[in-house]
């Protein structure tokens, strides 16, 4: 394993960020004047297939001076200048996992730059913000797609931070679809059951969305992250950010709520949630590879919208594969949080790739006896309380990362009568979309593709060993081959 320095990260805020990718040939300043009807979108989708530069769209249609930046986490050598590591997917995995253990409390600070401007009541026009219109037929102009949504718990005081789509409704509307679990969530309880909450006894939710964060808190908003050690869930995402950054994540109080935002924001939406009022909210390409609609989702008017000046948007085309390294930062808190609920502390790594929310796990785990696998696999579908469909269990010398290794293991080692088992059978759950009532799948299998303790005599792996692959990484600028 590539060893990671937990030093503080080399920028504060998502300007620097981007000025730092510049910097390192990252990043392509775009002049010519782009339409942010359906061709953002478009271009941003084809730039992103082809694991290109993050793109700066200096001439938005319609928004004069008004910058758009879209995938700016997309690649690994992104990603490793978010985290401050080196460009290896081992040195990520465990900077994330460290992040999430070795978490840094954040801190409240009087003002911030997000209140360079501040604008209230009948000036509050979220169409200032150049918001394009994603896929092709999505049903409105997404505002939500990288921002962090932060709500208090009603019944504990906990703040939370999650990754909703928001779509804009009009001028002064917004409408949220996400998180109405009513309690579910594996990692404490996020905003769609504050607002469940806050319904049942006829109070709006106050809400505030936050726009233009630095990449760790986006990262931080989109990945699960659990209560910490002690239990405390309150401002986890944030603490989580804190760990990743090697320093503490500075808030600020809203002007027309009592909730904490990133002072270095490029801008925060300030809301109520009306309570009990839902609307339509979409169609909405999502990264399942399908599009979603809601029929159900909250209405937020807005009350105010404070910002930087010169303020910078940040947005990303939702895809199969998008700009968010969705299965890296996903896998590295899964893995800790499995190994926690299960008790099953022979898991080496779990990677969660790019094939469909909740669909697949991949775990490598040191295998003690014939049963080992099965354990795993039930452990997984009965403790962790999340619908894992499909889970393949490799030995842990496995790259789980490496998708041709993983299946060369599946051919070789799996007998479908003895190595393949029904999944457990998880509730089905209807998605109503624009045409047709879905219903996901129930029930996946767990596939048991490792080599020892079964009836077969297998060879070694012809395999470099790990030591040996960190030492060559380690040297890898050295021989001039970054």
């Amino acid at each position: 394993m590539i060893e990671t320095k937990p030093n503080r990260v080399g920028y504060a805020d998502l300007r620097e960020y981007l000025a730092l990718l510049e910097s390192k040939d990252l990043l392509k300043r775009i002049a010519a004047e782009v339409d942010p009807h359906n061709e953002i979108g478009a271009i941003t989708a084809r730039s992103l297939e082809r694991k290109g530069p993050a793109l700066w769209f200096d001439n938005v249609k319609g928004y004069p001076g008004m910058p758009l930046v879209t995938n700016i986490i997309s690649t690994t050598e992104q990603v490793a200048v978010a985290l401050g590591t080196e460009a290896e997917e081992d040195a990520i995995h465990q900077r994330v996992v460290d992040g999430m253990t070795a978490r840094i409390a954040s801190v409240t600070v009087p003002s911030g730059p997000c209140k360079d401007v501040i604008v209230r009541g009948d000036d509050v026009d979220i169409n200032i913000v150049p918001t394009p219109h994603w896929h092709e037929f999505d049903g409105g102009r997404y505002l939500g797609t990288t921002a962090g949504i932060v709500t208090r718990d009603p019944l504990t005081g906990y703040l939370n931070m999650g990754s909703y789509r928001v779509m804009i409704k009009d001028s002064k509307t917004l409408s949220q679809s996400g998180g109405l679990r009513g309690r579910a969530s594996s990692t404490g309880t996020g905003g769609g059951d504050h607002i469940l909450d806050n319904d049942k006894a006829g109070r709006p939710t106050p809400i505030a969305i936050v726009l233009g964060m630095d990449p760790l808190l986006t990262l931080a908003s989109g990945s699960p992250a659990a209560p910490g050690a002690d239990g405390n869930p309150g401002s986890m995402e944030y603490e989580v950010a804190g760990g990743w950054r090697g320093a503490p994540t500075e808030l600020v109080k809203c002007e027309t709520n009592d909730l904490l935002v990133p002072a270095n924001a490029e801008m925060i939406v300030e809301g109520l949630v009306r309570p009990n009022e839902r609307t339509t909210e979409g169609p909405h390409g999502e990264s399942t590879g399908f599009y979603g609609q809601r029929f159900d989702a909250p209405i937020i008017d807005i009350t105010c919208i404070t910002y930087r000046r010169n303020p910078i948007s940040y947005g990303l085309i939702c895809l199969r594969v998008e700009d968010y390294p969705r299965q890296l930062l996903r896998s590295g808190s899964i893995q800790a949080r499995l190994i926690a609920k299960t008790g099953l502390t022979n898991i080496k790594q779990v990677y969660f790739p790019e094939v469909g929310r909740m669909g697949m796990l991949i775990v490598s785990a040191t295998i003690r006896d014939k049963d080992d696998p099965r354990r795993i696999m039930d452990g997984i579908w009965n403790d962790s309380g999340e619908p894992w469909r499909w889970i393949i269990v490799v030995d842990d010398d496995c790259n789980v990362r490496d998708w041709d290794e993983v299946m060369w293991r599946v051919v070789s080692a799996v007998e479908p009568d003895k190595h393949v088992v029904k999944g457990k059978v998880f509730k089905p759950r209807a998605k109503r979309t624009e045409e047709i009532d879905f219903v996901a799948p129930s029930c996946g299998m767990g596939i048991d593709a490792t080599f020892g303790f079964k009836d077969a005599e297998f060879p070694r792996v012809n395999k470099v060993g790990e030591a040996l692959m960190a030492q060559a990484a380690s040297r890898w600028k050295e021989l001039g081959l970054s």
